[in-house]
């Protein structure tokens, strides 16, 4: 952790009595497990701590320790507020209320390269590949021992974020923090088997289905899904559609992979998936998300074909640019 960060960071944790941590929308492994961990941590110290997420924690997390303590709709007010995994202040989606937390330190930790910076304090980290890393370091500042709970949370953040060691963010110190948590006891084999290698049948399912709608032009590849579709494969609204597009990312002749998601509201959901040496985040950034250069997303108001004739025509655009300067 940086010294200018850790000298801001740590008093205002020390100060505050009631902390709210706050998960991203759609929250993936990264984000759950770096918010449980912390939560475990603060109590620790002693501290009032409400775990908060605007949407509900997906099946495939509930075996974290925690994950039931999770609210969208915490209560009271709170001295100090920090967001986990977000890129901008619309991914903490409704719990994050502007007029009731105007004035109330908010800390910033994110490790995307977009993040625009919106907290009081903004801790970024674009070298680590996954937030859960930071907040490693974080715990380890605060002088707080590694309990099996916490090592748990954050070995699942670290292994989900890099696709289980695979993705290019993958350092040395990565292997490093994962050893030291396995060491303290987290256990890698139940991490990979409820979060890689198992997932729900009304998932299996609906990829049925969004693999009908499969298309391929110019190395990129995409399918859809509709909300009719998660109705006949008995999805909850909210339920994640279980990596799909990482999915479609291995085919050999892609090198850039898209989920269509068709979400409540009229609006769109956007995922990407590139191979390493095509940036997609930066497109996911110009359309109002965010992410990873070789994964990221966003969500757009419009119908699928309007979303998906808007996106693939911009995202022709920016590989044409990426292509034209190598």
């Amino acid at each position: 952790m940086d010294i200018s960060v850790r000298k801001t960071i740590l008093p205002l944790i020390r100060r505050a009595r009631r902390i709210m941590a706050i998960a991203h929308i759609t929250p993936d492994g990264d984000c759950i497990g770096s918010l449980l961990a912390l939560g475990h941590a603060l109590r620790t110290l002693g501290k009032q701590t409400v775990l908060v997420c605007a949407d509900p924690v997906p099946q495939q997390f509930h075996f974290l320790p925690g994950q039931d303590l999770v609210t969208s709709d915490p209560e009271g007010e709170f001295h100090l507020l920090v967001s986990l995994d977000s890129s901008d202040i619309q991914r903490m989606g409704s719990v994050y209320r502007p007029g009731a937390f105007a004035r109330v330190p908010l800390i910033n930790i994110d490790h995307h390269a977009t993040n625009v910076h919106f907290g009081t304090v903004n801790w970024v980290d674009t070298s680590a590949a996954s937030t859960a890393e930071m907040v490693f370091d974080l715990i380890e500042e605060m002088a707080v021992p590694l309990t099996p709970d916490i090592a748990l949370c954050l070995l699942t953040g670290v292994v989900t974020d890099t696709r289980c060691f695979r993705t290019s963010t993958t350092t040395s110190r990565t292997m490093s923090i994962a050893t030291q948590l396995m060491e303290a006891g987290a256990s890698l084999n139940q991490i990979s088997e409820q979060v890689l290698n198992r997932r729900p049948l009304a998932v299996i399912r609906l990829w049925a289905e969004a693999l009908s709608t499969l298309q391929l032009r110019e190395q990129v590849i995409w399918a859809e899904i509709t909300q009719a579709m998660r109705e006949r494969a008995g999805m909850e609204t909210n339920d994640s559609a279980g990596g799909l597009t990482s999915f479609l990312a291995t085919a050999h002749e892609a090198d850039v992979a898209v989920v269509f998601t068709e979400k409540p509201g009229g609006k769109v959901e956007a995922s990407f998936r590139s191979v390493p040496g095509v940036d997609v985040s930066e497109l996911a950034f110009q359309l109002g998300g965010g992410g990873h250069p070789q994964a990221s997303g966003c969500t757009l108001n419009g119908t699928l074909e309007e979303v998906r004739k808007r996106v693939l025509a911009a995202l022709d655009v920016s590989l044409a640019r990426q292509r034209a300067q190598k």
